[in-house]
């Protein structure tokens, strides 16, 4: 199967910035936007927090599967991925296949300032469903980051996005796909 280039994942750690830069960048680009975990949460009917609270993770990560298998199989579409979609490895297969992955990196305590007052991200609950501290919240996103970080830095483009203004990191963005794009349709070419 040929490498879809018109599909573009954006990953990172919940808080990096997915769902801000991903429609942004989507216009710029001329595609289409689609968040997976809103995806997910309107086939399933419930919101992510009630998927894992009511079906636990695995069902979570099996649902997020299907739904991706749906999606990859358009074109000319931007993705944001819910944080831990790769460490699903029938996900990351999927994606490494089917469309260039772009890591939206941000630094730990960046993260955990962003989602410090979120309350609808699973993974960063205590133990019985309550709210972390700010330090228990770094604590979590660096084990999270540990776990995840081969995933996220074997993108084919990683930009940081805590060191300038969105509509900045969106050009960047921009300009660094396309150039990847141009390069991957000129290799596929000289094949």
């Amino acid at each position: 199967m040929n490498k879809q280039h018109s599909l573009i994942f954006l990953t990172g750690l919940s808080g990096s910035g997915k769902s801000t830069i991903g429609p942004l960048l989507a216009n710029s680009l001329g595609y289409e936007f689609i968040d997976l975990d809103q995806a997910i949460e309107k086939s399933a009917g419930k919101s992510i927090t009630n998927i894992f609270a009511e079906d636990g993770e695995t069902f979570f990560r099996n649902l997020e599967k299907m739904t991706l298998d749906r999606i990859v199989a358009r074109k000319n579409m931007v993705i944001s991925l819910g944080g831990g979609v790769l460490e699903n490895d029938q996900s990351w297969a999927l994606i490494q296949k089917s469309g260039t992955l772009v890591y939206l990196k941000s630094p730990v305590k960046t993260v955990a300032r962003r989602l410090s007052n979120k309350s609808d991200r699973p993974l960063l609950r205590g133990e019985n469903g309550s709210k972390l501290s700010r330090e228990e919240i770094e604590e979590k996103i660096t084990a999270i980051l540990a776990q995840r970080r081969l995933r996220y830095e074997s993108a084919e483009i990683t930009v940081e996005t805590d060191i300038k203004r969105i509509g900045s990191t969106v050009e960047e963005l921009t300009r660094k796909i396309e150039r990847y794009l141009r390069n991957a349709s000129t290799t596929a070419e000289d094949q």
